[in-house]
């Protein structure tokens, strides 16, 4: 099995969610610099492709009322000027050897468009490749992106209800629940069976000590000074 990339390291693990929107606009350079320099052990992000095949970082799949799948790069980045590539976020990590990045490929089941392909190919080429693993909602594309290139770890996500078995099935390294179906019988249930556990989005720091004190490996949040405050560096 692929190893987690934060699977060596002191936990919990704290995730800029989209950088750190508290400070600046999510998932812009300002937000993931402001992550960096807070000094938190990474962050999570979004993945799309546009109509025509340019992956970029970006949560919502509508932009301007018309989704990303249907815009052209040109079109998506004259509505939204500061949006990144994929190929730029890296680039823009590139000088931070220890900073994580969790990317999730935002896709929609049935709806696949080579996005899951093309995201696992980006990852393998980067030199950065052993601090990366992907995520998502979509059991296809986590599928897809173990077919393709089996080395990078994979998170399953779920929220309102425990899905977790899905993990068993696609035979995955993480589970992403919502940190509201956190309970200690869950993670005990999930870390005995080797699986990470991360969860989102947490932006107190009593919530987070909570989690800390359960045992959680991945804490992601908007708030950088709460997480830093709830694991005790500040």
């Amino acid at each position: 099995m692929p190893l987690l990339p934060f699977a060596n390291r002191e936990r919990p693990v704290l995730l800029g969610h989209r950088g750190v929107p508290k400070l600046a606009d999510g998932n812009t350079r300002a937000s993931f610099m402001a992550a960096v320099e807070a000094g938190l052990d990474g962050i999570e992000t979004d993945v799309q492709r546009t109509k025509d095949g340019v992956l970029v970082i970006h949560h919502d799949f509508v932009v301007g009322l018309r989704m990303i799948s249907d815009l052209t790069f040109g079109e998506l980045r004259e509505l939204r000027p500061e949006i990144l590539t994929l190929e730029e976020l890296l680039e823009l990590l590139e000088p931070y050897p220890d900073f994580l990045i969790n990317l999730e490929i935002k896709s929609i089941p049935g709806m696949e468009d080579g996005r899951a392909y093309e995201a696992a190919d980006a990852v393998t080429g980067w030199s950065g490749r052993n601090r990366v693993w992907i995520s998502s909602y979509d059991p296809v594309a986590l599928l897809k992106v173990r077919e393709r290139q089996p080395d990078i770890p994979l998170g399953y996500l779920f929220r309102v209800y425990d899905t977790s078995r899905m993990a068993d099935l696609l035979g995955i390294e993480a589970v992403h629940p919502e940190y509201r179906l956190l309970k200690p019988e869950l993670l005990n249930r999930w870390h005995r069976k080797a699986l990470g556990v991360a969860t989102w989005t947490v932006n107190d720091v009593e919530t987070a000590r909570s989690l800390i004190s359960m045992g959680v490996d991945v804490i992601m949040g908007d708030d950088a000074d709460a997480l830093l405050a709830a694991k005790g560096v500040k």
